[in-house]
């Protein structure tokens, strides 16, 4: 018998005060950064939304709906968007039936920028020459998703640490029936759970844009049948239910070549050459 679809919802935090003055991050640590007023609109909408898509499947498969579970990074502004998101759906479920629960996972936190944090290239290399060049000379020879940058992570760094999340969510899903689950966490962050789980190859990564503030990538699916990237289902200006929109040419990708995927519906970055048995 085919087990009920796993249904995964990638939210990214609202707008923040760092996001509006990015010069911020020189006086406040990014960890501690806030929702500005409209984040906080985003974050409702963005809760309103899916309170409407679980409230309408669960109507429509009744006992087989299972339950919700909501993960959040610990940075305080995934925590105050996954409580706003939380309120919305507690306003069409109700939480005393024990359906929706939450938990914070420090493996979601942000990409750590390291020394770069806060400052644009120009001024990173201004203020850090030796740093900045050993930077760049890391993403010129090894490729950005490898690249760490001086005393942060690398993008791949961030892949490896959110498949540790990726073991409880099916556990929960097999052993509890928890098959709506919110991973409220950060752009790289987001873009890094959609390649690990999807098995996405590294060029995908590196040529996927970030998501905008709240937007909401959906992926479902289960094991025996396969996962499917429906991509982004809600956000303002979000290229809606195209996981290729946000695909971006990558550099040289004429001179880039990958065994072209064994699963439907794998994204091969533009410009990449493919080649089959």
């Amino acid at each position: 018998m085919n087990q009920a679809a796993l249904n995964l919802y990638l939210v990214r935090h609202g707008e923040t005060e760092a996001n509006v003055d990015i010069a911020l991050h020189l006086t406040k640590a990014d960890h501690a950064m806030r929702l500005t007023a409209r984040g906080r609109t985003q974050a409702v909408n963005a809760g309103a939304a899916l309170a409407r898509r679980l409230a309408t499947e669960r109507e429509a498969e009744g006992a087989a709906f299972g339950s919700i579970r909501l993960w959040h990074s610990p940075y305080y502004r995934a925590r105050e968007t996954a409580g706003l998101i939380l309120k919305a759906l507690a306003g069409s479920i109700d939480p005393a039936q024990g359906m929706i629960s939450y938990r914070e996972e420090p493996f979601l936190m942000e990409q750590k920028s390291g020394l770069q944090d806060g400052l644009t290239d120009e001024e990173f290399a201004t203020a850090y020459p030796d740093a900045a060049a050993y930077y760049a000379r890391h993403i010129q020879y090894n490729g950005r998703i490898y690249a760490i940058s001086p005393m942060g992570e690398s993008r791949m760094d961030v892949v490896v640490r959110v498949k540790h999340v990726f073991g409880t969510i099916i556990d929960d899903y097999r052993t509890h029936g928890i098959r709506h689950v919110i991973l409220v966490n950060h752009g790289a962050t987001l873009r890094a759970c959609v390649m690990g789980w999807m098995r996405y190859s590294p060029e995908w990564l590196d040529a996927e844009k970030n998501p905008g503030n709240c937007w909401i990538r959906h992926l479902h699916g289960a094991r025996a049948s396969g996962y499917v990237d429906g991509g982004y289902i809600h956000g303002e200006g979000a290229p809606l239910g195209n996981p290729g929109a946000t695909q971006r040419m990558l550099p040289d990708a004429g001179e880039i070549f990958m065994l072209r995927p064994d699963r439907p519906g794998t994204i091969v970055p533009h410009g990449v050459k493919v080649e089959g048995l």
